[in-house]
């Protein structure tokens, strides 16, 4: 991978955090907006305004530092914004967030990590749903496969009481990688067996078993072929295929492969492996929440001695630049980031919104609020060890 293209996955990791970020803060201020707050900004980035466009109440700023966002809403307990002072003198109780009704205050905290647990849903749930297929449906984006093609026969080879109409192994085409374009004169567009050139990346495992084609198909090719039964969509096979054997015996390929790199041929484990729309559907709570609990089991590991268990914004922008190659897997691991957000969010640590969440349904149920001085020594210490924790994690990120 290039340095160019690796600076430009930053930037593209960059622009995918500071985009969902915004959502979430988007969701704090919809919803103060919606309960009459009186919002004095809505901030994208931190630090000097590059530019402001300046409504009758709220304030829309672009700053210098795209490290996140802020809704600032008037409060008794935090000063305005320099040279609102005397706005601030004339704003009503009823539209500071202080004197808000218990249940629209922990709203309020609620909404931004729950657009980000949306976002992460509505990713999820598109690519499982796009990702579907139907009951003994061999059609996959286009290739067909008949219960009578080669493969599924090697497959019943392989495991003699596999039945043709079985759903636990379903074949999404026949992948081939190669360093140039083969260019031939034959016209295979008749043929069953539909070709599609794209590489395999790490999706196939060391060959099980090496065929010949039939003859009058790629004679001059064999066929690594591999797979494995396959239920989560996140898993892969392991390994590498073996090379394979090419021989220019076919007069009508027009170019001469003899001191040519070897060309590998593969069958590709499944994508598809929903029944139906609404299984698609249901599964998608499931795997939007596991996504969001691998943070904190990345924590839990991080803190017992496993350091590669979770990454920062270093780490996570590199990551990006390998999932560029598969759109549903780039949408997944948007909404990975999305899921991790949320519940980052709903963490009961200060100063995040779970523990202000926390803060309020204690106050609720106690009816006493939380002393002033202590709060606010509470909200600096915590964000002294977040700050501190993302530095050691993104130090990790460049050593290991």
């Amino acid at each position: 991978m290039s340095v160019l293209f690796s600076l430009l996955m930053i930037v593209v990791g960059v622009v995918i955090v500071l985009v969902l970020i915004t959502l979430h803060e988007l969701g704090h201020f919809l919803f103060a907006k919606w309960s009459k707050a009186y919002v004095f900004e809505f901030s994208i980035g931190f630090g000097p305004r590059l530019f402001t466009i300046k409504t009758k109440e709220t304030w829309y700023s672009v700053r210098i530092l795209p490290l996140g966002g802020f809704v600032s809403i008037a409060s008794d307990f935090s000063p305005p914004p320099n040279g609102r002072e005397e706005e601030f003198a004339t704003i009503p109780d009823e539209r500071k967030i202080d004197y808000a009704v218990k249940w629209k205050k922990a709203l309020f905290i609620l909404a931004g990590p729950i657009v980000n647990l949306f976002i992460a849903f509505i990713l999820i749930m598109s690519v499982f749903l796009s990702n579907g297929y139907k009951p003994n449906d061999m059609n996959s984006n286009g290739q067909i496969f008949a219960k009578d093609s080669v493969a599924l026969k090697i497959i019943q080879e392989l495991e003699p009481n596999l039945e043709s109409d079985a759903q636990n192994i379903v074949l999404t085409g026949i992948q081939i990688k190669w360093n140039e374009d083969l260019k031939k004169e034959k016209d295979f567009t008749s043929t069953k067996y539909s070709i599609m050139v794209q590489e395999v990346s790490d999706y196939l495992s060391e060959t099980n078993k090496l065929i010949k084609t039939e003859p009058d198909f790629f004679s001059s090719i064999s066929l690594a072929f591999s797979y494995q039964q396959i239920d989560k969509y996140t898993q892969k096979v392991n390994g590498e295929i073996k090379d394979t054997g090419l021989k220019e015996v076919d007069q009508d390929i027009l170019e001469n492969w003899k001191n040519q790199k070897v060309m590998r041929i593969g069958i590709q484990p499944p994508h598809k492996y929903f029944k139906n729309n609404w299984s698609a559907f249901g599964y998608s709570f499931v795997e939007t929440w596991n996504q969001a609990i691998s943070l904190i089991k990345g924590l839990g590991s991080f803190f017992t001695g496993h350091f590669n268990a979770i990454s920062g914004p270093l780490g996570m922008f590199n990551t990006s630049g390998a999932t560029t190659s598969v759109k549903t897997n780039y949408a997944l691991y948007i909404a990975g980031i999305s899921a991790n957000l949320f519940m980052l969010n709903m963490l009961p640590f200060p100063p995040l919104d779970g523990f202000k969440f926390w803060e309020a349904l204690i106050e609720w149920i106690t009816k006493k609020e939380m002393n002033t001085k202590l709060k606010t020594i509470v909200y600096i210490v915590g964000a002294i060890f977040l700050l501190g924790l993302m530095i050691i994690v993104t130090i990790k990120d460049i050593i290991i």
